[in-house]
């Protein structure tokens, strides 16, 4: 090989080689982009952002809501960089099929995110879940995981209702004793309309508007009522109709009296049956020589029943049966107009659902667990010996007072007997400071065992059958969705104090008390069974 021919084949060897290190070069880089570019489709997620964010303005009474349990509750709008779970579906299912008020949510803000997305941010009646749903495409109306909510259900009063006047049946501070603004839990933060409904034990009321909280159903009847006495107005308010008693009213010269009555023979309502142009003293029937029984005309009988069923309608209450027995026929039969008296017995319109009775069990620290006494009055149900128990007569006349004949006593008569334990206290030869510490000692620990009963006592675990189980925290999750559940309450008692100078003539002092109790634990139980709930209190 002479030396061009070699020199042009050794140009010809480095083109080929720089132009194959290129190829190799470029495939190389191509396969390094696509794998970069894989890497970060891998790697990298698409999170939405917020366009707008703002505080609703409208009516809030329009913003009540419920969860359907197709979406969770997030701490910011759920695709959100960052967004976590608060409630995930299944707790915002079990919410949304609640038998409480207490499940029941307001929207207050509104955010829409560069996707066109909707969130609402919600909070429930009872303040235990707190936080932001996907509610759809458009703010024209609620969607996706939330929809508008009717709290209440109104219904129309009986004629019974609208021209009978009533009493609060136990006057105090229970949640079923006190007015509220809104029927419990129908509005958020909408509370009592007073705190304590003693002062007016004697009041009489009419009613006004009617109905039920939607989530407890028609069984839970609330009535709007309206204080007779002008000049005390400020208790008017909503009230469970249970916690009410007709006042009766002077019978008529034409009417026989019906008294409706509970299966522990307890009065739950009163109706009169009028006939026109009726004389006192007449029966409403006639005897038969025949079958030696009082008997009613069949146009009389369903008079009689058309009549009942009106004035039982919204009461809570039903007849047994749809027509009368024969018993029920001749009591009716024999009433006399103007004086004539008779108890039919009806039955509750409430579903006879599964339940476990709640037990409640108190403690403080360091104590043992005890259970609780439950108690519809609103004062405890105790008594001590005092220096002088009777303010009605001159001279100390030593004896037995109850909380309740404290309560009772006037201004006056109330003097006389902190006076008597005053003077007492200031003789030392009386062992007064002994006496003192004695009578209240034995009002607070009476109180310590004793506590108001709420409603929502009866747990249904979302009506399940008699003998299903259910865990502990279910059934606290139920607990602190009732706030009046949450923490029970003792009725009030009397505490007698020593002001300052009590030496210089100022007589001992009392005043009233209660004792919070605090759910913490509870155990798992079956449904059917009583079941125990652990409840602490501070001394």
């Amino acid at each position: 090989m002479n030396q061009g021919t070699y020199y042009w084949e050794a140009i010809h060897m480095n083109r080929n080689l720089k132009k194959s290190l290129f190829i190799s070069m470029t495939a190389l880089g191509f396969v390094a982009a696509v794998g970069a570019a894989k890497g970060q489709n891998v790697s990298a997620k698409s999170y939405a952002s917020v366009t707008s964010n703002q505080k609703m303005t409208t009516d809030p009474t329009t913003r009540n809501v419920t969860l359907n349990g197709s979406n969770a509750i997030y701490n910011k709008a759920g695709t959100l960089r960052g967004a976590r779970v608060l409630a995930n579906t299944a707790t915002a299912k079990t919410l949304a099929n609640a038998t409480v008020s207490t499940a029941n949510f307001r929207a207050y803000r509104v955010a829409t995110t560069n996707r066109g997305s909707v969130y609402y941010k919600v909070v429930s009646f009872d303040g235990n879940f707190r936080g932001w749903i996907y509610g759809g495409k458009s703010q024209a109306s609620f969607g996706g995981g939330l929809a508008d909510y009717n709290t209440f259900t109104s219904t129309t009063l009986s004629d019974t209702q609208k021209t009978s006047t009533y009493k609060i049946t136990t006057p105090g501070t229970g949640d079923d004793s006190v007015t509220w603004i809104s029927p419990q839990n129908t509005q958020y933060k909408v509370g009592k309309q007073v705190t304590d409904t003693t002062p007016y034990a004697n009041a009489t009321f009419t009613i006004d508007q009617i109905g039920y909280r939607t989530r407890e159903g028609s069984s839970d009847v609330w009535v709007h009522i309206l204080n007779t006495n002008n000049s005390q107005m400020g208790v008017n308010g909503w009230i469970k109709l249970s916690s009410l008693t007709a006042v009766q009213t002077p019978q008529a010269d034409n009417a026989v009296r019906i008294n409706f009555t509970d299966p522990n023979g307890k009065i739950v309502k009163t109706y009169d049956y009028t006939v026109a142009n009726a004389v006192k003293g007449n029966t409403l029937g006639q005897y038969s020589q025949t079958s030696a029984l009082w008997v009613l005309n069949d146009s009389t009988a369903s008079s009689l029943i058309a009549g009942m069923n009106a004035a039982l309608n919204n009461s809570g209450y039903k007849l047994g049966s749809a027509d009368l027995t024969t018993a029920q026929k001749a009591a009716l039969a024999a009433a006399k107009f103007g004086t004539g008296t008779v108890d039919i017995s009806v039955v509750s319109t409430a579903t006879n659902t599964a339940f476990s009775t709640i037990t409640p069990y108190g403690s403080s620290t360091g104590t043992q667990a005890h259970a609780l006494t439950g108690t519809t009055q609103g004062i405890v149900d105790a008594g001590a010996n005092f220096p002088d128990a009777d303010p009605n007569t001159s001279g100390f006349q030593p004896g037995y007072l109850t909380a309740t004949t404290l309560n009772g006593f006037s201004s006056t008569q109330l003097n006389i007997i902190l006076s008597a334990l005053t003077n007492a206290y200031r003789d030392p030869q009386a062992n007064g400071a002994q006496i003192l510490s004695s009578i209240n000692a034995t009002f607070k620990q009476a109180a310590q065992n004793q506590y108001v009963v709420p409603s929502g006592l009866n747990f249904t675990n979302n009506n399940a059958n008699t003998g299903t189980t259910f865990t502990a925290d279910q059934l606290m999750g139920y607990i602190r969705s009732n706030p009046s559940l949450f923490t029970l309450q003792s009725p009030k008692y009397p505490v007698f104090t020593v002001p300052a100078g009590s030496y210089g003539g100022t007589n001992i002092q009392l005043s009233w008390e209660t004792i919070n109790y605090t759910a913490t634990s509870t155990l798992n139980g079956t449904i059917g069974q009583p079941v125990n709930v652990y409840y602490n209190y501070s001394n």
